[in-house]
């Protein structure tokens, strides 16, 4: 898989040769509770239940006009997909099997998370 992705370095600064896990999400929650459910906070059950984004370092997510969305598939030969989204104006791009990225929908939003 190849990923091209804009974030905030000055917030979250990487290195060359630095390793980062980086996931893509639906949802925060821990038991993978629907998208809708979790629709009218940044940060679902804060500070009265643990969720995925305790356990990384940079999250970034969004919704209505700027948010994380899937808006593009481009389809290359032998089963290589690209997916493209974008976090309000920073953009990713993955680039990998179909295998691997067929999980994601156009227009969801998503939730991207780092950690080192």
């Amino acid at each position: 898989m190849t990923l091209s992705l804009d974030y905030n370095v000055e917030l979250y600064p990487l290195y060359k040769g630095e390793a980062v896990t980086v996931t893509l999400a639906s949802s925060l929650s821990l038991g993978g509770l629907n998208q809708d459910k979790e629709a009218n906070t940044w940060r679902p059950g804060a500070k009265t239940t643990k969720g995925l984004d305790d356990d990384y370092d940079y999250v970034m997510f969004g919704r209505a006009s700027i948010a994380l969305k899937v808006y593009k598939f481009d389809e290359a030969a032998e089963g290589k997909v690209t997916v493209y989204a974008s976090f309000g104006g920073l953009l990713m791009a993955l680039a990998g099997s179909f295998r691997h990225l067929q999980n994601i929908v156009i227009g969801e939003n998503i939730y991207l998370l780092m950690r080192r």
